[in-house]
This record gives structure tokens, sequence and C-alpha cells, in this order.
């Protein structure tokens, strides 16, 4: 015996699937991980999803051969650090990756020297530089400030 089910149906039950895997779960904007944007088009989409989730946002310039970087680098994994910055929107970028990062870093941001940590919060458009030197309880403290 074959089943037959009408392709209106199947159709809709496949939207429905679709639906629930695409939609922001509750709570989404609360809680955006340890999801990093990545480079000059990672901050424009980082800049969109500001707008919509009203969150406030870190952006992080780096170098490949920076040892502060590297540094920096293994803070972002302590506990304390990540449980911190997770409703942050996060943005790494590398100057040194093309004419659009380097144009970010120096006249975006104005920054100079590495690692470059800026907060930037969702209600203005001006970016403030915070420290990104650890240890961990150190780092995290700035954010109560």
């Amino acid at each position: 015996m074959t089943l037959r089910f009408p392709s209106r149906i199947i159709i809709g039950w496949m939207g429905i699937a679709a639906a629930l895997i695409v939609a922001p779960t509750a709570g989404a904007g609360a809680d955006l991980s340890s999801t990093w944007h990545e480079d000059a088009s990672g901050y424009e989409e980082a800049v969109r999803q500001q707008k919509v989730l009203h969150a406030p946002m870190l952006v992080y310039f780096h170098t490949d051969w920076c040892p502060h970087c590297r540094a920096f680098d293994q803070l972002l994994e302590d506990e304390k650090v990540r449980s911190q910055l997770r409703p942050y929107i996060k943005v790494r970028v590398n100057p040194e990756h093309g004419e659009a990062e380097k144009d970010l870093f120096e006249e975006r941001f104005g920054a100079e020297g590495y690692p470059a940590l800026f907060f930037q919060d969702s209600e203005t458009d001006s970016p403030s530089r915070i420290s990104a030197k650890g240890p961990a309880d150190r780092f995290v403290a700035q954010f109560a400030e």
C-alpha cells in the first residue's frame, strides 16, 4: 500500500521545517555566543546586525605576526571573558588583509598599534577604545565601568 499526500501538504511541511531552522531562537540577541565576524565585510554585516538587535559591538584589530594579539586570543578563551562577551556582536579585523580593512583601522577607528580593541554601543556611532590586557578579571572589569 502506497501513501499519497497532496503536494500542498508536503510543501507546507517543508516550509514550516525551513522556518524553524532559520528562525532566531528566543533571546538570540541576548546570547550571540562565540561567533566572530571577520574583516571589513564582517564589520558591515555586524553593523547591520547591530541595527536590528540593538546589541553592543566589540571590534578587535589584530595581525598574524603580533605576539600581543596572540596573547589576547588566549585571553578570549577564558570562560570569564567568553561569558562577558556573549551578548556582544564581535568583529575581528586584520588590517593587512586589504584596503577596506586598513581604512577601517586607520580612518573609521583612528587606531594605531595592535591589538586594538573598541567598544561600540548600539545607541552611538562613536567607538571607544578599551584595553586588551589581561588577566581575565582585569579585562572583564572594564565592562562594569
